[in-house]
């Protein structure tokens, strides 16, 4: 027994001693655990930059949030008018001016394209009917010396007014009284007749679509003198007589928004007379005269 506690003995103290000349180089040894270190002492590593340290940490407190304001609505403000003026509301835009002689909204539609009755001129090359009349007398002196001067009437179709070169048609009628031996006191002269004429314009048209235009014509008629008013005729004179004319003159035509008028002087040269039977002598006479009418 006493032997097992001295070997026993002896290899406890062998082992103290190995332990205790044994653990330096434990420590050193690689191959073994590293040792235990705090982490508080473990320094930051090395920066890239071998002239630069980083600078040491260091612990800040959070900052306090800022504080936060929130915006007030924006409110929409009406610009009011001084005290005492009232508000003035903005011009309307002036209506668009239609195009002369053309409307869309009534294509088709001649006379409303044409402007007819506002403002535009009526027609577009110038046709109307014109009504008139005026003073009218003989030229030669034997026929003169019987009649007094005396009225015409005409009624007239004209075309062209608006163009360089016109026609014109018209029914002309005149009235002057005579006096004859062997015919009444009161006895008048009557001629009715037709008459065409070609009529040279010189048309001066406005932006409003007005019209002055001198002109000039001139054509061919037939004209039938008849002695009116007189119950007997035994004078020297024939009571009906047929004749040609041929009338030419100038005159100067207006017309605007629809109407038109003319003042012209008419010279009629006439053949084939036969109503001076005895003495002879031309029915040729001069009329001044105006007329009124519309275009269409």
């Amino acid at each position: 027994m006493f032997k097992s506690i001295h070997v026993a003995t002896t290899v406890g103290v062998a082992l103290l001693v190995a332990l205790l000349s044994g653990g330096p180089a434990l420590a050193a040894d690689p191959m073994l655990d590293p040792p235990f270190v705090p982490t508080d002492s473990v320094p930051p590593p090395p920066s890239a930059d071998p002239g630069h340290y980083p600078a040491p940490a260091t612990t800040t407190a959070p900052a306090d949030p800022a504080p936060t304001t929130t915006a007030a609505p924006s409110v929409a403000t009406e610009t009011l008018p001084p005290p005492g003026r009232p508000a003035v509301a903005p011009p309307a835009p002036p209506p668009p001016v239609p195009v002369a002689g053309h409307y869309p909204d009534q294509e088709g539609n001649p006379y409303v394209e044409r402007g007819f009755g506002k403002g535009y001129p009526g027609s577009v090359v110038g046709t109307g009917i014109l009504i008139g009349g005026g003073v009218q007398d003989f030229s030669r002196s034997n026929i003169r010396g019987m009649t007094d001067a005396g009225g015409f009437w005409s009624a007239r179709l004209v075309a062209g007014t608006r163009e360089y070169v016109g026609l014109e048609a018209a029914y002309v009628g005149s009235a002057q009284s005579i006096t004859a031996l062997g015919l009444s006191n009161d006895a008048v002269l009557v001629s009715n007749g037709v008459e065409g004429a070609l009529r040279i314009n010189i048309p001066i048209v406005s932006s409003g679509g007005g019209l002055v235009e001198p002109f000039a014509f001139g054509g061919v008629g037939w004209s039938r003198y008849h002695i009116a008013r007189s119950a007997t005729n035994t004078s020297d004179l024939a009571s009906n007589d047929d004749l040609l004319a041929i009338p030419y003159g100038a005159g100067i035509a207006f017309a605007s928004h629809g109407f038109m008028a003319d003042a012209r002087f008419t010279y009629r040269s006439t053949f084939y007379n036969d109503l001076l039977s005895t003495t002879g002598g031309a029915l040729d006479s001069w009329s001044a005269g105006a007329q009124l009418g519309f275009e269409f």
